[in-house]
């Protein structure tokens, strides 16, 4: 696993373009990169235990972070842009998701309860799991492609681009958590 003092300083050098995201994803291997994305989203996961269903709706007048409700919801939602990504790319014939985000913030929905959350983060789990086993070791490392925002991309900037997200949101929530719990 990589730890935090070493991911994310990783991630900033290359959301800042100081490095590309491909020369980013290869600083560590992939297996660090899923070991670390997997470990961040028991992190995400653990972050709802506990919570009420106002405390996951709390939205800050102060803090510029979206509600927990509505992180957890686009992170499921865009995961699909992500997954469908890896498959392509692996050229897997695993089913892809029909519905997956295209732009920014897409997904994000207000008021969901908390045992919803949980479950829904739970099911994309699962669904991730199977289909980055089911790729991992059937993608040609060399392959690549171009994306508009993140430039020259290969599977393994992929699992970065994924891990990256879930951190970044994984800091939102556990922000909005202590903000929610001493607010409701």
């Amino acid at each position: 696993m990589i730890p935090s003092e070493v991911l994310t300083p990783l991630i900033l050098s290359a959301f800042t373009g100081e490095i590309t995201w491909l020369e980013a994803s290869s600083r560590h291997s992939l297996d660090e990169f899923i070991e670390t994305f997997f470990h961040t989203r028991e992190r995400t996961q653990d972050r709802l235990e506990g919570l009420t269903d106002s405390q996951v709706a709390f939205v800050s007048d102060v803090h510029p972070f979206w509600s927990i409700s509505e992180s957890i919801t686009h992170l499921v939602y865009s995961q699909g842009f992500y997954l469908n990504t890896l498959l392509d790319i692996a050229t897997s014939q695993l089913p892809h998701i029909v519905e997956a985000a295209r732009g920014f913030g897409e997904g994000a929905k207000q008021n969901i309860p908390a045992e919803q959350l949980s479950r829904n983060l739970r099911f994309a789990t699962e669904q991730l799991t199977t289909a980055i086993e089911g790729t991992r070791h059937a993608h040609d490392p060399e392959r690549t492609e171009n994306s508009q925002l993140f430039g020259v991309c290969n599977y393994k900037t992929w699992v970065l681009l994924l891990l990256a997200h879930e951190v970044d949101h994984l800091r939102q929530i556990a922000a909005m958590r202590s903000v929610a719990r001493t607010n409701t």
